[in-house]
């Protein structure tokens, strides 16, 4: 157990009204963000709509939309209404369009480029855009089908599901009339391949991502370099909810601007403005954009961040505002709030949770909140850490990468805190924890090192096998359990607070090198050379002296090869 280090209880002498000054002050003080980025992605829409569902249905809407170059209704499911009144008035709308009635095949795409499949009596599946549009898709789609075709929590641009609710029709038939034309909007979220823990060698390991996707624009395709499967971004379903960038382990996915580095560096100069403007126990609170708040009404040391989605910044943000003097962050969610992200944000607020406990520092320094529990829950917040005010703000240390920058601020929050040294257990699938190795049957034939992504596990030495792990950097993904071929690796999520046992690499096994008996050069273990021999003794190719062949190097056991195919040329029938 360490010595508590936290900064002792005392008064609080600024005013709420000081605390008010020097939040705005801060909140100026804020540079702006680099909004602009060269890499833009473009849609066109020429205004060719086409709209689904019952064939009452669509004829009554298409009778009140004005402004489109076309118009294609398909014909799905029963009508609404069978009263007679009803019927004869569907029957009059729109009568200059004749619905499609072949069976529905399938419907991709986005603002621009929506293509539809129907099914022809012989089965063959056809494209009726270009007939009725004249183009080889369609640009808008209006879905009044209860159940949405496109089914993904953020539909993709263009695309309007209403089902039989009046209210969003009006909504959707005022933005169908100023949907016509060139738009533009960033391409939010990028890819590092070289550190990403999805897949390898034909085996499977981290899927984070594409588990909380809301837009359904994550996939997975396969290099034609390497043969492995990679995550793929599609940039025009993307809507940048920031899901994928939160859960993933590695950093491997993240905004394309801004940066994380412009985040920390503008939440670091808003933090010291606060702190030189008089203000004291600063909190944050992180919203999106559109979600509505009475900003008047927080208290006066709770520093507002609109960010363009609530889960735009990830654990390693927020526990690096915690380190540079925040009290506590709060991030607030709304109605809007796709159900994946807000599930995400609930998993990983209550493991960074179990984190800070582990440190010795209060769980709810990190909160998740609706907008409308505010006024009733922040009070009680408050009230929780009256006692404690943010932590000493030590060096700023720079953005170097999601899992370095995520394990500085736990060394720092370590070195402030009370908690005990022992290792605490986490949740199957958390990206913390560490590998277990069950050293009789491993050979050191480091599989495991070269499938890493991380580093993780890594060769400690360059004269002797000797296999090691850097806990901190271990984010459980489970591709060296896939890829060890003695089946000797199992995983264990947990969270080890000493920054010595997550910081520094341990020893897992070590072995002397075995020598080449022909040459000496090393080349692999004892336990190699045995249980190769083991499952080799039968072999015909090595019974009697070409036994020996198997504790020679690679180079070694050619060229004895050789000398006896020149002794005796019969010998390669034996192979």
């Amino acid at each position: 157990m360490k010595p508590n280090n936290l900064i002792a209880h005392r008064a609080f002498v600024a005013s709420p009204e000081t605390n008010a000054r020097a939040r705005q002050q801060a909140l100026n003080a804020m540079p702006p963000l680099m909004a602009l980025q060269d890499d833009l992605i473009s849609y066109t829409s020429r205004g060719h709509l086409l709209i689904l569902g019952p064939e009452d249905l669509i004829r009554l809407v298409a009778d009140q939309i004005q402004g489109m170059a076309s118009m294609t209704l398909l014909a799905m499911g029963s009508v609404s209404s069978q009263e007679d009144e009803h019927l004869e008035r569907a029957l009059q709308a729109a009568a200059h369009l004749t619905p499609i009635y072949l069976p529905f095949a399938s419907l991709d795409g986005w603002l621009g480029a929506f293509n539809l499949r129907v099914t022809t009596p012989a089965g063959e599946q056809i494209n009726p855009a270009e007939v009725s549009a004249g183009q080889d898709c369609f640009d808008l789609v209006l879905d009044l089908n209860e159940q949405p075709v496109l089914a993904a929590e953020l539909s993709p641009p263009g695309y309007f599901h209403v089902g039989s609710q009046g209210d969003r029709l009006v909504d959707a038939l005022e933005q169908l009339s100023g949907m016509v034309g060139e738009f533009e909007k960033p391409a939010y979220v990028q890819v590092n391949h070289d550190i990403c823990a999805h897949a390898d060698r034909g085996k499977t390991g981290c899927t984070r991502c594409l588990d909380v996707c809301p837009a359904d624009a994550l996939s997975t395709h396969t290099n034609t370099a390497t043969h492995d499967a990679q995550i793929s971004v599609d940039v025009h379903l993307c809507h940048g909810a920031g899901s994928c960038t939160t859960a993933c382990p590695t950093g491997a996915l993240t905004f394309a601007a801004p940066r994380p580095q412009s985040w920390l560096d503008r939440l670091r100069h808003c933090l010291d403005s606060y702190a030189q403007a008089g203000g004291e126990r600063p909190a944050m609170l992180f919203h999106a954009e559109q979600t509505e708040l009475d900003l008047q009404a927080l208290p006066a040391h709770v520093i507002p961040v609109s960010l363009e989605e609530v889960g735009a910044l990830g654990a390693e943000i927020w526990l690096s505002v915690l380190v540079q003097g925040a009290t506590y962050v709060v991030l607030v969610t709304d109605a809007t709030t796709p159900p994946t992200l807000l599930n995400l944000l609930q998993r990983e607020v209550a493991t960074t949770g179990r984190l800070l406990e582990a440190l010795g520092h209060p769980a709810a320094r990190i909160s998740l909140m609706s907008a409308e529990q505010l006024s009733a829950d922040l009070p009680l917040l408050n009230a929780q850490l009256e006692a404690w005010e943010g932590l000493p703000a030590g060096a700023a240390y720079p953005y170097q990468g999601k899992r370095k920058t995520l394990n500085e601020a736990l060394d720092r929050l370590y070195e402030q805190g009370d908690g005990s040294d022992d290792p605490v257990a986490l949740p199957n699938g958390s990206p913390y924890g560490q590998v277990l190795i069950y050293q009789t049957d491993c050979t050191l034939c480091m599989s495991c090192v070269s499938i890493c992504p991380t580093g993780a596990l890594r060769s400690a030495s360059e004269e002797a096998p000797v296999l090691a792990f850097l806990e901190g950097d271990c984010v459980q993904c489970g591709l060296c359990e896939q890829s060890c071929p003695e089946k000797v690796i199992t995983l264990e999520p947990r969270f080890a607070p000493a920054a010595g046992v997550r910081g520094e690499p341990r020893v897992m096994k070590q072995e002397e090198p075995f020598h080449c008996i022909s040459c000496g050069k090393a080349f692999a273990t004892q336990s190699t050379i045995e249980k190769i021999s083991k499952k080799l003794e039968a072999h015909p190719y090595f019974q009697g002296d070409a036994a020996k062949r198997l504790k020679m190097c690679d180079d070694c056991r050619v060229r004895d090869s050789y000398r006896e195919l020149a002794a005796d040329p019969t010998a390669q029938l034996r192979l």
